[in-house]
């Protein structure tokens, strides 16, 4: 059994502090920019952006830091190198990889312009993966930008004026959960959780086919090798394909908010994050719509069906 965790990921341990307007005044009230649609590949999320006014498919990737094109697509394209770049390596789940800038003369997604066109190439293993070649990812570098709802069983999402007061809110009509989060400088929004009711931290990666849990913190509650041995085998599959040999747990109970979830299956591997013990995946999300806030460093979270 072979499942993606992340790409690109990277992960730190310091949190960032809640944002405001530049008059100290943070930022309340929904004010939506653009939707799109969001098409599932091999239970992995796939939407279609415009660079330099063509078309390109990418991973919907809320546990990747950095938004990243394959080389192929970045020549298709005509992206340009600037004539300054930053860092040119990025880690991923078990190595790093190598990579440059480019500028992108435009880059929309859902009729809404990106503020960030500066993008990194590397040769992604995930944009050979799949049935249908992709050009690469779309990271938290450029999503942090709004408040985004994501609903994947509805197929769609729809980017946000991203708001920054405590009282930010989804505009959803139906119950939710209101979950309060910090923001790692990978960009990640981590927040707590309760599993076999012991507090975690955790975060949720749309890059992710399955969830999955440290060694470490799995060990923290009595899950070690000689219990995991009688699990079923995965694979963990990385950015640059590389592998992680782990295990696929049944837990008894994992409570996320309000939400109480009973024998969740979860793979353990040697997954070595500073700023989280959990990623939640794409299964987490099948039946539930998510509402990412970063400027406020929240999650809402919303049952579907």
């Amino acid at each position: 059994m072979k499942r993606w965790v992340s790409v690109a990921i990277v992960a730190t341990a310091l949190m960032s502090t809640t944002g405001y307007a530049a008059d100290g005044v943070g930022v309340c009230g929904t004010i939506r920019l653009g939707e799109t649609t969001v098409a599932t590949l091999q239970n992995a999320p796939v939407i279609t952006l415009f660079a330099n006014g063509a078309a390109i498919t990418l991973l919907l990737d809320t546990g990747a830091q950095t938004t990243v094109l394959a080389p192929d697509a970045a020549e298709r394209i005509g992206a340009r190198r600037p004539r300054v770049e930053s860092s040119r390596e990025m880690q991923a789940i078990a190595g790093s990889l190598r990579a440059h800038e480019v500028e992108l003369q435009s880059f929309t997604m859902g009729g809404v312009a990106m503020p960030l066109r500066r993008v990194r190439v590397a040769p992604l293993y995930v944009a050979s993966a799949y049935s249908v070649r992709l050009d690469g990812v779309l990271g938290a570098d450029t999503l942090s930008s709004f408040d985004i709802d994501i609903d994947l069983p509805g197929r769609h999402l729809v980017l946000y004026q991203k708001q920054t007061c405590a009282g930010a809110a989804p505009a959803w009509t139906g119950p939710y959960s209101r979950i309060s989060a910090g923001r790692s400088l990978g960009d990640h929004l981590c927040f707590p959780a309760q599993l076999e009711g012991r507090s975690i931290v955790a975060f949720i990666d749309t890059g992710a086919q399955f969830s999955v849990i440290s060694k470490r913190a799995a060990a923290a509650l009595a899950i070690t090798d000689p219990v995991l041995a009688r699990d079923p085998a995965m694979t963990v599959l990385g950015a640059a394909a590389e592998q992680l040999d782990g295990r696929v747990h049944r837990f008894s109970q994992l409570a996320i908010g309000t939400e109480v979830i009973r024998d969740p299956e979860i793979g353990v591997t040697d997954l070595r994050l500073s700023d989280a013990d959990l990623v939640l995946g794409v299964d987490f999300l099948q039946s539930r719509r998510v509402w990412m806030s970063y400027g406020s460093q929240q999650i809402f979270l919303s049952r579907v069906g």
